[in-house]
C-alpha cells in the first residue's frame, strides 16, 4: 500500500479506503485532486463567502469537550453576504451565548456560521449558492474581520447523539472520486 501513496502523490491523485454499500466490506476510492478547471472535477459544496481566505485553520480536540478550532475562519467583513454551501435547510439562526449564529442542516452535516444573521427562519429550505444571510451581528471570535464556519456530522446512537467536527475545507476542495476494486 505505501507504493501505492508514493505513486499516488506523484500523480495527484490518492487512495482512501471507504465503506461499501455491502455490510463489513471495504473498497478503495480513487480521489484525484484537479488542479484548474477540469469538468469532471469540481467540490462537493461551495464557498460561504465570496473571495474566500482562510485565517485559521481547523484544528479539531482531542476529545469532543476539550479546546480545540471546531471549523475555519475565513476573512470576512460586516455585511458580506453569506452562501448556502450545499442544499440543506436552515435549521437556526439566532443567539448562543450572546453570539449571533445561522446553521443549516445538510442532511447528516450541519454548517455553522458566526457571526451571522439571515431573515430566512428554521425550516426554510435553501439551494446550494442561494444568499442566505450575511456577516455580522454579536461576536466575540473573530473582531468583525471573519466568518467561523464550522462542519460537524450528527448521528444517532443508543443512548442520544454523537457529534463529529469535521474540516469544512475538504468540502471545498475541487476532486474527482471513482471506486476502484480491492
Amino acid at each position: 500500500m505505501s507504493v501505492a501513496v508514493m505513486f499516488a502523490a506523484m500523480m495527484n491523485w490518492a487512495l482512501l479506503r471507504v465503506p461499501s454499500a455491502s455490510a463489513g466490506e471495504e473498497v478503495f476510492a480513487a480521489v484525484t485532486l484537479c488542479a484548474g478547471r477540469q469538468a469532471a472535477c469540481r467540490a462537493v459544496w461551495l464557498w460561504p463567502v465570496g473571495q474566500p481566505a482562510v485565517i485559521a485553520d481547523f484544528d479539531p480536540p482531542d476529545r469532543p469537550w476539550l479546546s480545540g478550532h471546531r471549523g475555519v475562519d475565513l476573512q470576512a467583513s460586516d455585511g458580506d453576504e453569506l452562501y448556502a454551501p450545499a442544499d440543506g435547510i436552515i435549521s437556526f439562526a439566532g443567539s448562543v451565548g450572546g453570539k449571533s449564529v445561522v446553521s443549516v442542516n445538510h442532511g447528516d452535516l450541519v454548517s455553522t456560521f458566526e457571526p451571522a444573521h439571515t431573515e430566512g427562519v428554521a425550516g426554510t429550505a435553501v439551494r446550494r449558492g442561494d444568499v442566505i444571510g450575511e456577516v455580522g451581528g454579536a461576536s466575540d471570535h473573530c473582531d468583525g474581520r471573519c466568518l467561523h464556519w464550522g462542519v460537524r456530522r450528527v448521528r444517532l446512537q443508543n443512548e442520544g447523539t454523537a457529534t463529529t467536527y469535521l474540516d469544512p475545507l475538504a468540502r471545498v476542495r475541487p476532486m474527482r472520486i471513482g471506486l476502484k476494486p480491492d
